[in-house]
């Protein structure tokens, strides 16, 4: 069909009941799932101390990275969390008000993205007007210190030492917004120091790192390998592959 203007953005508005109801829909459905599977997931998902004063807010893969991280330095003493978001569009901001430690003091959102010119990165940005929505509709009495940051990106490790630093920069009197983790920055120094030095506890890990040639069968082997020890041990087994685009004969590193 043909539409003008006026019609058109008159029957987008229409089509907000549908966006709102879709955060009960997906967790009636996550409900039904886990019943199936034993799996639960959520919109919004927390781990750490009840009580953290620090969290981070993350999406995908890097949340067990920094939920780990978080453990590990709740057990030292520190007060840390991680809020993991499961439904991004339409941003859940019930659960995440709901889930969010009352306790917390300061928060860094952290995207996997790059948005030159913005005022921040989207999930920073959904993050920033949430709290600010619900400190004016007096949901919160008070406004924790906000701050975004950059991690991860061209498949760069996100590690625990990372993840520290983002939460030591929480804890510094003038964090720093709108900073990279992962990337050394020397021009506009927007980087994070990361201790190397600092790792979790790994005493009950095995590790092993494989080098090849492109095209020798090496990487498609260790993928094999992990799937067999995953599926047929009682092991937890992950796998990381580093090739380039030069394809056969380039370097390959296979992280088991």
């Amino acid at each position: 069909t043909a539409q003008n203007p006026d019609v058109y953005f008159q029957s987008r508005e229409t089509v907000n009941p549908y966006y709102d109801a879709v955060p009960s829909i997906l967790k009636e459905e996550m409900r039904k799932f886990a019943e199936l599977t034993g799996r639960e997931y959520a919109p919004v998902k927390y781990f750490g101390a009840p009580d953290a004063e620090k969290v981070i807010v993350v999406m995908g893969s890097g949340v067990e990275t920094a939920a780990e991280t978080a453990a590990f330095l709740s057990e030292n003493g520190e007060k840390t969390g991680v809020l993991q978001v499961t439904l991004y569009r339409p941003f859940p901001a019930d659960d995440f008000l709901a889930t969010l430690p009352a306790t917390v003091k300061s928060i860094a959102v952290l995207d996997r993205t790059k948005e030159p010119g913005a005022s921040g990165e989207p999930m920073y940005q959904d993050v920033m007007i949430t709290l600010m929505e619900a400190v004016s509709g007096r949901r919160l009495t008070a406004m924790p210190v906000i701050v975004g940051g950059r991690y991860g990106l061209s498949s760069k490790e996100f590690t625990p030492a990372m993840v520290k630093a983002v939460f030591d920069n929480l804890g510094a009197e003038s964090p720093k917004n709108h900073f990279t983790v992962g990337i050394i920055d020397d021009v506009g120094h927007t980087s994070l120091d990361v201790d190397s030095n600092f790792t979790l506890d790994e005493s009950d890990w095995t590790q092993a790192l494989f080098y090849g040639l492109g095209a020798d069968g090496t990487v498609g082997a260790n993928k094999n390998s992990i799937k067999i020890i995953g599926e047929n041990t009682e092991l937890s087994a992950q796998g990381y592959f580093v090739y380039d685009s030069k394809k056969s004969g380039a370097k390959t590193v296979s992280h088991l």
